[in-house]
Parts: structure tokens; C-alpha cells; sequence
């Protein structure tokens, strides 16, 4: 019977152990309950913790009693989280390797907000939609909020956003919709006469804001506007653009009162203490929100922790903030209505983000950097299986869903749609960018792309293999027909990019991808060494292959001094990159580059299909099959040691006959592409004879 007893105590005392590992929590609990249970039972004192900061200070307390032996899970449960500020971790909050601090919530229930929810505002009027609406708000917790600091943005900005019913409002602008456009510079960066006629805007305009495409369709910010001149029909800003101001460029101004007058638009009214705003077309709001948290998770030097099955929303900079960490997995969120990046992980190794939806953030999808560029250390951070869409609504450029650097990170398996400007950056060494889906990118923004890695000659070791790039284009001012004086401006879809090695990076291998209807130019080598184009299928209207020298006064003291900031001579370096080592013929030319068995299929109308502007000797191009149905092939090409001048829209056969392509067919390959899958038409295809492989088919999404 004894026995018996001290089994039975025995048992109790373990289970309770176990028990003390799991911690919930539940916006319904009380933070003087002792959070072991998903119950309240206020009797007792047993139930779930209300705030998260308790849950992170039980857990504090575990391990200062010395009694953290095993994992521990925090139940986040069902409901909304609202948080004035970021749930900061640190090592005091990390875990060990097999006993991971895991955060986990309910899946689409648990929400952790930044925002505050307005009450008592107008009633909404169906039968009056159009009606200006207001909410009273607190001029001073307002005050407070603060935002990254960003310098793309500038002037009198607003800190925070409207939401209504979980959809971002824009601020009242004009035009309302589209672009207003410069006329004439007046100056290199502050002043210039409008195109358009500057409306006669009522009240005070000291907060407006230019959000302007200064001199170019790639870089976009914000500016305060100094003052708006009808009578001239001109505007001057606050602070200097970045690129020279143009004719023909875009802008739109917004912040103004007066221009309160569409769907979804918003203006704050400090002198009254009130948000106004007209609502969606045809919906009565339900709930009205403004973001206010700057961050909603913070993580430095933290290890070992893992979130799971949360929502994060309403952040006025980056949702989760990670640096200086290791061994933190952040699976199954969703991400939305940010202000910033929705995962922003700098300086950070061993990070796994998968499996997560992220959309609707302002400057970007996920950031992450990590290992040793010197050493060729690898971070070992993946990202893997996450649908990013409309992710660059702030800055419509230089915001991508994925941006890697460092060494050996995996991106694998995204999928990457909707959006105004590039798709994925890399910088750094070793990265494996594979079997992603990336489509209708670039929307208001040209020369960017899908893929994109450039200005540095030690990125080496970069493979790009199996990814699906297809149906998108960019947004460029059509310099060709542009003409002030006769009121003529457009804007057209092109100057995007598919794989875009820009600026004279070198050594990447772009292997296996199928690149369909990928604008401008489905491949470019702008300038770079030692790159493999390879296996790939192409299927265009424009530029399938462009390999160009860069133009005349392109600063190639930039990349020859990228050679000094790593250990290039180095045995590690050398084994590892050896071209990297090896002597140019000539260091502003493309050399070392090999270009062989891809497919191209060109649908261009008597246009140029392939682009070489290269050097004699240095390249290999070989085995490739060209088609086109209904023309031919055409090639612009100039031949850098070679001083004799082309001939007007050579066709490829001209190209062959320089004998610098070997081996290549003019034939039809017999190969589609549906939805990213390739399939033979005919029995006997030619692609045997050139050694073409077959391209997985389990691209994009799990």
C-alpha cells in the first residue's frame, strides 16, 4: 500500500511539473490568474493570463527558479491582442535547442494588433454614401505614436494609418486616382510647373506631402510640399528630390482636406480633434481603426523561440523586428495592414519563416541577412512556402517581398504576386533562390524585376534554379513620344526585368526557370562575369537574352573596389570562386559568361529577340534552339572588338555567321508551357540534341 502511495505522489508531482511548461493565454483571463489553464476558475486563482507580457514574465520566472528542463508552450488563444508597444524578447526569453519557447495561437483567431479601435463615430448613411464621416480622437496619445525612420519619407508625416474593416484608406488626395505629372523643372530638385491644373485647395496646406517619381520610373519618396502657386501652376517642396526633377515625371499630392471627396480616402483634422473619411464604396464600416504600435514583436539576442498560428496587424513600422538572433521560427502567421516590413531579420542566422500569408504591408515582405561574407559562413536561413502579395503599398520600388543577404540563405517554393515593384533582391554569396512562383510584378515601376542582384563583383556562388516568372510588366514613361509642348505624356507597360544581374554582378548560375511573358527582358546581364544561363525556357515578345557592356560614363570604379572589401586571394575564396582570381582581358567588358542549351521561343513582330553586346572571345554560346512561328529571329548585337558596324535589325542567321554562337538550332522545339508546367507537342523534339533537361514541375506553393 505504501508502494502504491508513493507511486501515485510521485506521478502527481510530475504531472504538475509538466503542466507548469504550458502556459494560455485569452483576452477574457485576468493577469492575477496563474495561467495553467484555458478555464478561469477566479476561485481557484487557475485560468489564463490576459496579456502576453504576463505570459513572458511566467516564463522569466521559470528560469530564474532555475526549473526550465523542458519546452514551453504559451496557448495564445482566441480573440485580439491589442499592444501599445512591442512584446520585446531578449535571452532572458530564449530557449535551448529541444526545449524551444513556442508561442502558439489558435489558426485565423489569434490576433496580435498595434491598433486602436475608434469609437463613437458618425453613423453610417446608406442612403447617402458619399458622406464625410468623422471619428473623435485623442490629439495627445496621437501625438505619441511614432513610425520608422525612413528616408524616402519626408516633410510633416503622418505616423500613423486608417483602417476600416481591416482595409487600408488612403490619405485624401489628388489626383484622386492615377498621377498628376511634371511639366517643366524650374530647378534641379525642389520646383517645377505642373502639367496639370493645381486645383484651388481650401484651407491650410502646411502637411501636404508629394509622393513623386522624381527623374526616373525605379525611385519613389515622399516630400513636404512648401507651397502650391495656381496662379503659375506650380509647386515647390520642402526638401530636395533625390534624382534631378524631369519633364514627364509622376507625382500626386495628399494630406489636403479639401480633396477629401472619394471611397476610401481619409484626412486627420487636428483642429477639431477628428478623423474624417468617406468609406468604401457600399459598405458600412464596422470597425475603424488607427495603427499605433510602431512594432508588434521585438527580438535581440534571443535564440530558440518559434511563433505559430498568430495574425499580426496594424503596425506603423515593422510587424516582427528580429536582430542579432538565432534559431527562431516563425511559421503559419499572417501579416497585414503594416506600416513597414512585415519581417524584418537583419544580422540574424538560422531563422525559418514559412508558411505564412503577408499582405497588404507598406515597405516590404520579409528582410533577412545573416552568416559571413569574409569567412563563407552560411546563415542557414530559409524561407520557404509563403504567399506574398501587395506588399510595396507605401513605396512602390526597392520594396520587395524577399530581400536576402549575407551567405547561404534558401527561398524556396513562394509564391510572389501583386505588386508595383520588384519581387525578390539578393545581395551577398551562396543564396539558393528556387522553385518560386512570381507573377504581375512591377506594376507602376521599370527597371525592376523579378530576381534581382547587382553592383558587386564578389556575389558569387548565387544559384537561381526551377523558378516559374511569368505574365507581368512594368510602367514607364514612353520617352519616345513624350512632348510638352504639344500636352503629350504617356505612360506605357514595359521596362520590367525577369532575372536581372544588374550592374556587373558576377559568378550566379541561372538554371532550369521557365520565364514566360516576363516583359522587357526575360534575362539580363548587365554587364557581369562569369554568370551560367542555362537550361532555361523562355517564351517572349521582347528581349528573351540581353548581355550588354554598361554605357559610356558607368562608374566601374565602384565594382573594382568591391574587390577590395573581400578576402578575394584568400585559399578559402580562391577554391571557391576561382574565376574570381583570374585576370581580365578587359575589366568593363562581359567575359566568362556561358549561355547554352535554353529554349526560346520569341512571339516579337519583326523586333529584336536577343541582345549581345559582348566581346569576340571570353563568352560561350552554344546549343540553344530558337523559334518563332510566323518570323524571323532577329539579334541586335555589337561586337566590341570588332569595329566594323552592324547591320540594320540582323536577323539571327547574321549572328551565327560571326561565330561566336555554335551549335544552336533554328527549330521548333515541340515544348509549351501551361501554368508552369512544360509538356512535349511533338514525338521527336529537338531538345534531346541539345542536352535540355527537364524542369520540375512541383513549382510554387505546397
Amino acid at each position: 500500500m505504501l508502494s502504491k502511495l508513493v507511486i501515485t505522489l510521485t506521478f502527481v508531482t510530475f504531472c504538475s511539473t509538466a503542466m507548469a511548461q504550458d502556459f494560455y493565454v485569452s483576452p477574457s483571463g485576468s493577469d492575477s490568474l496563474n495561467g495553467l489553464s484555458p478555464r478561469a476558475n477566479f476561485w481557484t486563482k487557475t485560468g489564463p493570463f490576459k496579456t502576453l507580457a504576463r505570459a513572458q514574465k511566467a516564463i522569466r520566472q521559470i528560469k530564474a527558479a532555475g526549473k526550465f528542463n523542458e519546452a514551453i508552450t504559451i496557448h495564445v488563444g482566441k480573440g485580439e491582442y491589442q499592444l501599445q508597444s512591442a512584446l520585446e524578447l531578449n535571452s532572458n526569453d530564449s530557449g535551448l535547442p529541444g526545449q524551444e519557447i513556442l508561442w502558439e495561437g489558435e489558426k485565423d483567431a489569434s490576433i496580435i494588433s498595434g491598433g486602436i479601435i475608434l469609437k463613437y463615430c458618425d453613423p453610417y448613411d446608406a442612403a447617402n454614401p458619399n458622406k464625410i464621416l468623422s471619428c473623435p480622437v485623442n490629439n495627445g496619445i496621437l501625438a505619441n505614436i511614432k513610425n520608422e525612420d525612413i528616408d524616402r519619407i519626408a516633410g510633416n508625416v503622418l505616423k500613423f494609418e486608417l483602417f476600416i474593416d481591416n482595409q487600408r484608406m488612403h490619405l485624401a488626395r489628388w489626383p484622386d486616382y492615377d498621377w498628376a505629372h511634371i511639366k517643366a523643372p524650374l530647378n534641379t530638385n525642389t520646383k517645377f510647373s505642373v502639367f496639370e491644373d493645381i486645383p484651388n485647395f481650401q484651407g491650410s496646406l502646411n502637411d501636404v506631402q508629394a509622393h513623386i517619381f522624381a527623374g526616373n520610373d525605379t525611385f519613389d519618396q515622399y516630400l513636404g510640399v512648401a507651397s502650391t502657386d495656381i496662379i503659375n501652376n506650380k509647386i515647390t517642396l520642402s526638401s530636395e528630390t533625390k534624382d534631378n526633377l524631369a519633364s514627364g515625371r509622376r507625382f500626386y499630392l495628399q494630406n489636403i482636406m479639401s480633396a477629401l471627396n472619394s471611397h476610401g480616402e481619409w484626412f486627420y483634422d487636428k483642429t477639431r480633434s477628428r478623423i474624417l473619411y468617406i468609406p468604401p464604396l457600399n459598405e458600412e464600416p464596422k470597425e475603424i481603426t488607427v495603427s499605433s504600435a510602431l512594432n508588434l514583436i521585438s527580438m535581440r539576442d534571443a535564440s530558440h523561440i518559434k511563433f505559430n498560428n498568430l495574425i499580426f496587424r496594424y503596425s506603423t513600422g515593422h510587424a516582427i523586428r528580429i536582430d542579432q538572433s538565432d534559431a527562431i521560427s516563425l511559421n503559419n502567421l499572417e501579416i497585414n495592414n503594416i506600416g513597414g516590413v512585415a519581417i524584418r531579420a537583419p544580422n540574424s542566422s538560422n531563422v525559418i519563416i514559412s508558411n505564412n500569408h503577408i499582405y497588404d504591408t507598406g515597405q516590404g515582405g520579409i528582410l533577412v541577412s545573416g552568416g559571413d561574407r569574409p569567412t563563407l559562413q552560411e546563415s542557414g536561413n530559409l524561407i520557404e512556402n509563403n504567399y506574398i502579395h501587395n506588399y510595396d503599398t507605401i513605396l512602390f520600388n526597392n520594396s520587395p517581398a524577399i530581400d536576402i543577404g549575407g551567405v547561404g540563405a534558401l527561398v524556396s517554393k513562394n509564391l510572389i504576386k501583386n505588386s508595383f515593384g520588384n519581387a525578390i533582391v539578393l545581395t551577398g554569396n551562396d543564396h539558393l533562390i528556387e522553385k518560386n512562383e512570381i507573377s504581375q510584378i512591377c506594376q507602376q515601376s521599370a527597371d525592376c524585376g523579378a530576381i534581382h542582384s547587382g553592383k558587386d563583383w564578389t556575389y558569387r556562388g548565387n544559384i537561381i534554379q526551377y523558378n516559374y516568372l511569368h505574365n507581368f510588366s512594368g510602367y514607364e514613361l514612353d520617352k519616345a513620344t513624350l512632348n510638352i509642348a504639344k500636352n503629350t505624356i504617356n505612360y506605357i507597360r514595359s521596362g520590367a526585368r525577369g532575372i536581372y544581374l544588374d550592374d556587373g554582378v558576377s559568378g550566379f548560375t541561372v538554371f532550369g526557370n521557365i520565364l514566360d511573358s516576363a516583359d522587357s527582358m526575360s534575362i539580363q546581364i548587365g554587364g557581369g562575369r562569369d554568370n551560367r544561363i542555362e537550361n532555361n525556357f523562355i517564351r517572349t515578345n521582347a528581349h528573351a537574352i540581353t548581355v550588354d557592356h554598361r554605357w559610356s560614363s558607368f562608374n566601374w570604379n565602384d565594382l573594382r573596389n568591391t574587390l577590395k572589401t573581400m578576402p578575394i586571394n584568400s585559399p578559402l575564396w580562391k577554391n571557391k570562386y576561382p574565376e574570381l582570381g583570374r585576370p581580365m582581358n578587359n575589366d568593363t567588358w562581359p567575359e566568362g559568361n556561358r549561355i547554352q542549351r535554353n529554349v526560346i521561343i520569341s512571339t516579337a513582330t519583326k523586333s529584336h529577340t536577343l541582345q549581345y553586346l559582348i566581346p569576340t572571345k571570353g563568352n560561350v554560346i552554344s546549343d540553344n534552339i530558337l523559334w518563332h512561328t510566323n518570323f524571323d529571329i532577329r539579334v541586335d548585337y555589337k561586337i566590341l572588338d570588332n569595329l566594323i558596324p552592324n547591320k540594320s535589325l540582323p536577323l539571327w542567321t547574321d549572328w551565327v555567321n560571326e561565330g561566336i554562337e555554335v551549335n544552336s538550332l533554328y527549330t521548333d522545339p515541340c515544348l509549351n508551357n501551361s501554368a508552369g508546367i512544360l509538356s512535349l507537342t511533338c514525338a521527336n523534339s529537338p531538345i534531346t540534341k541539345i542536352g535540355f533537361q527537364a524542369i520540375p514541375s512541383d513549382i510554387g506553393l505546397n
